[in-house]
């Protein structure tokens, strides 16, 4: 008896087959082998008179046009010659819509009518062969939830997007989902423009002391504040460089600064009081994706590198699978982390019951575990034999995963309060009592607070030694990193795990963004983008918007609604009727840092407003960055890029797409627009690696 299992990826195959031995033919389908079509020559003839043929949907009753693209022709082709050669097939695409949706779409080319489905989140032998004794039906309620994004991704894309080539330029998309996250990023760099930086001072001293320790002026007494007055702090102060209301605080002057400082050395200082304090710190739940890829900044790798190199680990058999927004584990995992920790540090290591977390994420699907090592007996970091990103990346997740079930980590906190001729002053320090879960951690970074103080009592003096007084300015809202920007993007329900990288990366294929340094700044054309949108379509940039079209998504793969009541919902009724009202017209938008100067959208590209008078915005100038002599060298004709001018990674991303789909905003009549725009059959552009999944551009 032979039995077909069909994967999604090369990789995957060569490694599954390795362990289910004879009697199984592995076989992979290459990611998604139908799918709506991208161009008129794949529309079929009997649609192509249709009004709606090039949306490949139609918007009355949502029924989509699915064909095989050329590019998957072979591939069906091979599958069906196996197909008829099997006596069983079993659908081992990923346990996730997407992969339930490959299923379904593999199931109706093969011809089999009641397909079953293999699922397993770890490629370890004893899950696998598990997996494959006990198969369960298709789940249809994710297929429906998997359909509807595909559509509402397709309607959204190939509705808005030629609005934005009528108005702001040619080449651009928007999408559910990358017009939210663009929103979140713009609005930082708006906020930016808006700072006014405050200043305040530090009066610090130090105490002569065994050891000796840091304190810092908090308060002063006078005559009119007897009981002394707060000097100014950064929190103190509001955005646009005033103090918030009701806050009555003392702004040095430099002068004052000094003199304060030169009051306080070599006084006597006494001790006012003595507050000690235990704080417990609990180890860090289990990664999920999302906080997979925000800690994978710590080793250099961004969102999309660290999903490359996570995908590897999983397709190799290393951890589970990768994409998940569940920070729980199995009992099988529970016990083998446990059990590494005891092996590690002995019996004492472990409190007497597991730790089990849950997400506090409401928008979570939470169908898989947590990531954490494949098996029940867990390799260690050295014996895995991974070198490079892989062999970082996986060190990070055992770490996390077996500390996960550690004690916290004590620590004695001591709060000291100092008083000084007419200056009060405070220092603080912490000292680790119980390592806990950061024995596991090789190098721990000490904060500034954990200063280590010596005994101290109320009454004791000893005199001070001043420091040299540092002012100090407010800092400006600071721009998201990609990992800060998939935490906000999650935090407000924008997206899912499989498709946080991918927005990333075709914000900045876009040139909407680029980075700066390890932050992501706005360009003009993602400013101008968000204007449009603001004005004509509000709801696509709105994230709480968004966050109910995907909690919708998660209804219907429950059950608890069906795909058309979501569509009609949310595009017939919804989105639809604000796209038929937009207005194709040029946006233009305020530059807050700058009275006077517009950024506008022109035939050339944007530009910028001076007076009236319009000036095309050289490449590489990002509006938040602007000064007032940038501005005139640019009126000028004489602006050039700073020397730290902002690279972006849009050709890497390009390189390195690994999970691409075509682009939401993309028509029939724009394909060679993408193509040009995202350097599609240049010697720059890599195609997508063999075996990956297309995942959506959202």
């Amino acid at each position: 008896m032979s039995t077909l299992v069909i994967v999604e990826s090369p990789a995957k195959a060569k490694k599954i087959a390795g362990y289910l031995g004879s009697g199984y033919v592995v076989r992979a389908s290459l990611g998604h082998v139908r799918d709506l079509p991208s161009s008129k020559g794949e529309i079929p003839e009997k649609y192509r008179q249709e009004a709606w043929a090039n949306l490949g949907v139609n918007p009355e009753n949502f029924q989509p046009i699915y064909v095989v693209p050329s590019k998957k022709s072979q591939t069906v082709r091979e599958l069906k010659a196996a197909a008829k050669q099997a006596d069983r097939i079993l659908f081992a695409s990923d346990a996730d819509r997407e992969g339930e949706a490959i299923a379904w779409h593999l199931s109706r080319l093969l011809g089999v009518k009641e397909p079953e489905r293999m699922t397993f989140t770890e490629i370890t032998k004893p899950a696998l062969q598990k997996a494959a004794a006990q198969t369960r039906p298709l789940n249809l309620q994710l297929v429906a939830a998997q359909e509807a994004r595909r559509v509402i991704d397709r309607l959204v894309g190939y509705t808005v997007s030629p609005l934005l080539w009528n108005s702001v330029g040619s080449g651009l998309s928007a999408g559910r989902v990358q017009s939210a996250a663009l929103m979140l990023l713009a609005e930082r760099d708006l906020a930016r423009m808006r700072f006014v930086p405050s200043s305040y001072w530090l009066v610090r001293a130090d105490a002569q002391t065994k050891p000796k320790f840091m304190a810092t002026v908090i308060a002063v007494r006078s005559r009119e504040h007897p009981e002394g007055k707060p000097l100014a702090k950064a929190s103190d102060f509001t955005s646009d460089g005033k103090l918030k209301g009701g806050v009555n605080v003392l702004q040095l002057t430099a002068e004052q600064a000094n003199a304060l400082a030169a009051h306080l050395d070599n006084r006597p200082a006494t001790v006012m009081d003595v507050e000690k304090s235990e704080v417990r710190v609990r180890p860090a739940p289990p990664f999920t994706t999302s906080t997979l890829q925000q800690a994978a900044g710590r080793i250099g790798l961004g969102a999309k590198a660290a999903m490359d190199a996570a995908q590897r680990l999983y397709e190799g058999g290393y951890i589970t699978y990768h994409r998940t927004d569940s920070p729980a584990l199995s009992d099988e995992a529970l016990e083998a982390a446990r059990q590494e920790a005891v092996r590690l540090f002995g019996p004492d290591a472990v409190p007497a019951r597991p730790r089990q977390y849950a997400t506090r994420n409401a928008n979570a699907q939470e169908a898989h575990e947590a990531i954490r090592p494949a098996g029940t007996a867990w390799r260690t970091p050295e014996s895995v034999g991974l070198d490079g990103v892989d062999g970082a990346l996986y060190r990070m997740v055992y770490e996390r995963t077996v500390a996960s079930q550690m004690h916290d980590a004590l620590y004695e906190k001591t709060q000291v309060t100092l008083v000084c001729g007419a200056a009060t002053l405070t220092a603080m320090g912490r000292v680790l009592l119980v390592a806990g879960h950061t024995a596991l951690f090789a190098q721990e970074k000490e904060e500034e607070s954990d200063q280590r103080l010596p005994p101290l009592s109320v009454g004791q003096t000893f005199p001070l030694k001043a420091r040299k007084p540092e002012e100090k300015k407010t800092s400006a809202p600071t721009r998201y990193s990609e990992a800060t920007l998939v935490q906000a993007m999650e935090k407000a329900g924008i997206g899912r795990p499989s498709t946080y990288a991918q927005t990333l990366a075709t914000l900045q294929n876009r040139g909407y963004t680029v980075l700066m340094g390890k932050h992501l700044a706005v360009t003009a054309t993602g400013l101008l983008v968000t204007a449009y949108l603001g004005r004509h379509l509000p709801d696509v940039l709105a994230r709480e918007f968004t966050a109910t079209m995907e909690a919708g998504l998660d209804e219907i793969a429950q059950g608890g609604t069906t795909r058309i009541a979501y569509l009609t919902r949310f595009w017939t009724q919804g989105l639809a009727l604000g796209i038929q009202g937009a207005r194709r017209e040029a946006p233009e938008l305020a530059l807050p840092h700058l009275p006077g100067v517009f950024l506008h959208a022109g035939i050339q590209g944007p530009g910028l407003t001076v007076e009236g008078r319009r000036f095309k915005l050289p490449e590489g100038v990002i509006p938040a960055e602007l000064t007032p002599d940038d501005v005139q060298a640019v009126v000028l004709g004489a602006w050039a890029p700073p020397k730290a001018r902002a690279t972006s990674s849009g050709s890497q991303a390009r390189t390195t797409r690994s999970r691409t789909v075509k682009a939401e905003g993309e028509t029939p009549t724009s394909r060679k627009r993408r193509a040009k725009a995202e350097g599609e059959g240049s010697t720059a552009a890599k195609p997508r690696k063999a075996g990956t999944r297309k995942r959506r551009t959202a």
